[in-house]
């Protein structure tokens, strides 16, 4: 009986000692998972996420001028040169103010040749009224000398009072007509300066009406909607007769193939990543095929904080919460599939956070 129940007892004993031992090294592993669990997945030499997307410049193509549109040459999703015709807007309003701009040009231009032509016979009156003045000048002069000898004459009685009266009649004379004819070429030269000012404000309006010109020649040139660049159009949001005011949006324009990755790591996989490493992208569309590429850059924050409402930790309560970062990785060897792929598609990238920057 004792030896019965010296075995139960020894029994008990083993399995208290065993649950606890493994309760003991579950407790273990479950700390260095969690104490280690980030270090682990940082020292990984291949890091991989699903949360990617191919990505391409996706460009909104607006009007710059109001208008009714005339013409939609393309049609959804066709393919564009640079500089092909997207849609083309009434010109003949934009056209009547070019031909006012040039009209505008030309009659200032007229207007700039007449007072040029009245600045030169203005010249020639100016010399003139000084011709005038020195003719009077000469002549005073010539009075100031004769009156001088008829004083003398009349001081020893050799002359007649009379005939020095008359001289210094005219020598009053000469002396008003010399100060009128120096007043008459003073305003002359002073009309000159008034010219030279009308044609100082005509030629800034010619510069007022050439930059009014290029105004418009650009609006004309805005009817005309053109490709930026090679690429694939969208959905056309307009028809042909409706109006569009400036800024509306025609269409949009995709640069493909040009096409990259945007990939969503977690930051504790960010430990060994750097600029120029090797990557490999698998296309959920076309499973068999293996892109091949290299990390380009990182984004400067992560996606949390280009939210239209930042996340603010600075609460009572908090959780903390593993961040992603954005990664571009640039596309190198399309795999024979560049023409296929398209912005938006699911992709699954790795990153090879053992090799080096890539030449």
């Amino acid at each position: 009986m004792n030896s019965v129940k010296s075995d139960i007892d020894w029994r008990l004993v083993r399995e208290i000692i065993w649950r606890s031992s493994v309760f003991i090294v579950a407790v273990a592993i479950l700390v260095v998972v969690v104490t280690r669990w980030n270090h682990w997945q940082g020292d990984a030499e291949w890091q991989t996420t699903d949360d990617a997307y191919l990505q391409s410049d996706v460009t909104p193509i607006a009007t710059k001028v109001a208008g009714y549109i005339r013409d939609l040459p393309m049609q959804d999703f066709d393919h564009v040169r640079a500089g092909q015709l997207l849609a083309q807007i009434v010109d003949d309003d934009y056209r009547a103010l070019v031909a006012q701009a040039e009209a505008n040009i030309a009659a200032a231009v007229a207007q700039l040749e007449a007072l040029q032509a009245q600045r030169e016979l203005q010249a020639a009156n100016v010399q003139a009224a000084r011709a005038v003045v020195n003719a009077t000048s000469a002549s005073f002069d010539q009075n100031s000398r004769d009156l001088a000898r008829q004083r003398r004459l009349l001081e020893t009685g050799s002359s007649s009072t009379e005939a020095a009266e008359k001289l210094e009649t005219t020598h009053a004379q000469l002396t008003a007509q010399l100060a009128q004819n120096r007043a008459q070429a003073d305003a002359a030269e002073r009309q000159l300066g008034v010219l030279a000012a009308q044609q100082a404000q005509i030629e800034a309006a010619i510069g007022s009406q050439r930059a009014n010109l290029q105004v418009a020649s650009l609006n004309l040139t805005y009817t005309r909607i053109v490709a930026p660049q090679d690429g694939v159009i969208g959905q056309r949001q307009v028809k042909p007769g409706q109006y569009v005011g400036t800024g509306a949006q025609i269409t949009t324009l995709t640069p493909l193939p040009h096409v990259w990755v945007i990939a969503n790591y977690k930051e504790t996989q960010l430990t060994h990543m750097a600029a120029g490493q090797k990557a490999e992208v698998a296309v959920d569309s076309f499973p068999g095929h293996t892109l091949r590429g290299h990390l380009l850059a990182f984004a400067p924050a992560s996606g949390s904080q280009f939210a239209l409402l930042p996340p603010d930790n600075a609460t009572g309560n908090f959780t903390k919460v593993v961040q992603r970062v954005a990664v571009k990785i640039a596309i190198d060897d399309a795999d024979g599939i560049a023409d296929r792929l398209l912005p938006g598609m699911s992709v699954v990238s790795k990153i090879d956070t053992r090799s080096g920057p890539q030449k």
